[in-house]
C-alpha cells in the first residue's frame, strides 16, 4: 500500500491506494479520478505506518482492494460503506 500525508489548512489529510493503482486513471459514468503520485504519494507503507497515518488524519482517502480490505480487517470501515468507481473500492473517511 501506498500512502502520503498532506496538511492543509492546519488539517490532515492522509491518502492511500493499492500500489498497482498508482498512477492509473478510473472513469465511472461522466467522472475520471486519477490515482497520481501528487496525492497518493509514492512511498510504500508498512500496515503499522498506515494505521498511525489514519488514526492521526482527520480525513482519509482511499482507493483499492487490497487497502480497503486492510480496513475492514482492522474494523476500521465495513463493507457497506464502500462505494465503487469503475469497479475498483473507494472510501473516504472524515473524523469530526
Amino acid at each position: 500500500m501506498i500512502g502520503k500525508k498532506h496538511i492543509s489548512n492546519g488539517q490532515i489529510i492522509f491518502a492511500c491506494c493499492d500500489d498497482e493503482l498508482l498512477n492509473t486513471k478510473i472513469s465511472f459514468e461522466n467522472i475520471t479520478i486519477e490515482i497520481n503520485e501528487g496525492f497518493y504519494g509514492v512511498t510504500i507503507m508498512s500496515q503499522k505506518e498506515i494505521l498511525k497515518n489514519i488514526n492521526e488524519a482527520d480525513s482519509i482517502n482511499v482507493f483499492g482492494k487490497k487497502t480497503c480490505s486492510f480496513l475492514i480487517d482492522n474494523k476500521i470501515i465495513s463493507k457497506d460503506q464502500i462505494i465503487y468507481f469503475g469497479g475498483i473500492p473507494h472510501i473516504q473517511i472524515y473524523k469530526l
